[in-house]
């Protein structure tokens, strides 16, 4: 039996940040971002992955409030959709995890490393630098949201154990 691993995406539509689990389904890395105005075709590109990876289940980042409560319209119903899609494309279990604050924290998380993430800058490096940033966050995001989806799964395994998986 092949190994698998856990696909996260932080939907926009404009763009999509991807990662992935290591096979021990532990830690998120961050993949890449698909840019969906330059790739519309990116279902296929995340279905490449999802074969070439050996996903066996796809988290998705939800847009829910700060109380946890979802509202209706808007950025819901558009992931929704997304979520849909997903399901019917590959035939896999998608996961919603909440987003809250995961743009902020990857931002942050790259200022910190020196890597952008955002922000005004000297005023230099223009649209693409800001695309860039904006970029990198995405796929940033992507691996809170999934690792976020993996602590919580390690964590309701280590309180009732579920056997030999």
């Amino acid at each position: 039996m092949k190994a698998t691993t856990i696909l996260g995406l932080d939907f926009g539509e404009r763009r999509i940040g991807v990662a992935l689990s290591d096979i021990g389904k532990t830690i998120a890395t961050g993949l890449m971002t698909i840019d969906c105005k330059q790739n519309p075709n990116y279902f296929e590109t995340l279905g490449d992955i999802i074969r070439e990876e050996g996903v066996e289940a796809i988290v998705v980042g939800y847009p829910l409030r700060t109380d946890g409560k979802v509202v209706a319209g808007g950025k819901t119903e558009i992931v929704d959709t997304f979520i849909i899609k997903l399901e019917s494309s590959f035939k896999l279990p998608v996961y919603r995890e909440d987003e809250a604050f995961t743009s902020q924290m990857a931002a942050q998380s790259l200022k910190a490393r020196g890597g952008g993430g955002g922000g005004r800058s000297n005023g230099k490096r223009g649209k693409r630098g800001r695309q860039a940033d904006k970029s990198e966050i995405d796929r940033v995001a992507a691996c809170f949201i999934l690792q976020d989806y993996l602590d919580a799964a390690l964590n309701s395994k280590s309180k009732n154990p579920i056997g030999d998986e």
